[in-house]
C-alpha cells in the first residue's frame, strides 16, 4: 500500500489529523498529527522506496527499551501493516543550534550536557546502543526547557557494545576541528 494510502488510513483509524510533514529521511517521513483534544504527537512513517523494510519494528522496540529507562520520545503506538509508530512531539531544535545560541548561558549549557550525559548512561546500562549520537547532533533535540531528547532510535542496536556515552563526549570535547566543540568549551570552561 502507498505511504499515501497508509497514512490516510491510520490517521482514520486513530482519530488523527495531519497538521504538516516536518522531515523527511532516508527511510521515513516524519509527521506532526493532533488528536481530537488538540495533543501533538510525532508520526513517522516508513517511505515506499525504504530499503529497510523492518525499520518500524525495531524502532519501535528500541523506543520502547530507551522509554523504561526514561530515554526518548515516549512511544505511543506502532502498526506493523501500515509501517508506523507514533509518539509523543517533541518540540525543540537541535543541540548544535540550540548550543550556539546567544540566550544558551553557562548554565543552561551545563545541565542540558549533564542530563545528556545522564541519558547516555542509562542507555549503555541496558544495552542499547544508539548509534547515531555524534555528527552534527541532529538526533538531539532540546526543547525550550533545556531538556535534551534523544530521537530516531531506528538504528539502534542491543548487540553493539554501546558507546553511547562516549559518543556524546566526542561529539561535545573531543573533535578538535569541531566548532561545536569550541563553542561548547568556550561557554563551559571546559577543557
Amino acid at each position: 500500500m502507498p505511504l499515501a494510502l497508509r497514512l490516510e488510513t491510520y490517521l482514520a483509524k486513530k482519530k488523527l489529523t495531519a497538521v504538516e510533514k516536518i522531515s523527511r529521511g532516508f527511510s521515513a517521513e516524519i509527521y506532526l498529527v493532533q488528536t481530537q483534544t488538540g495533543k501533538k504527537r510525532a508520526l513517522k512513517i516508513e517511505r515506499d522506496d525504504s530499503p529497510r523494510r523492518d525499520f518500524i519494528y525495531k524502532e519501535s522496540e528500541y523506543l520502547k527499551m530507551a522509554n523504561h529507562v526514561q530515554v526518548g520520545p515516549k512511544l505511543i503506538d506502532a502498526d506493523y501493516e501500515n509501517r508506523v509508530v507514533l509518539m509523543t512531539f517533541v518540540d525543540g531544535i537541535p543541540f548544535g543550534k540550540w548550543a550556539l545560541e546567544k540566550t544558551t548561558t553557562k548554565t543552561k549549557l551545563n545541565r542540558c550536557i549533564q542530563s545528556l550525559l545522564k541519558q547516555a548512561d542509562q542507555l549503555d546500562r541496558i544495552g542499547l546502543d544508539h548509534g547515531q549520537l555524534a555528527g552534527k547532533g541532529k538526533n538531539i533535540l532540546v526543547t525550550k526547557t533545556g531538556q535534551p531528547v534523544i530521537i530516531d532510535f531506528e538504528k539502534a542496536s542491543p548487540v553493539r557494545k554501546p558507546h553511547n556515552r562516549g559518543q556524546i563526549e566526542s561529539f561535545l570535547f573531543k573533535n578538535p576541528h569541531s566548532f561545536l566543540v569550541k563553542t561548547v568549551k568556550e561557554k563551559t570552561g571546559r577543557e
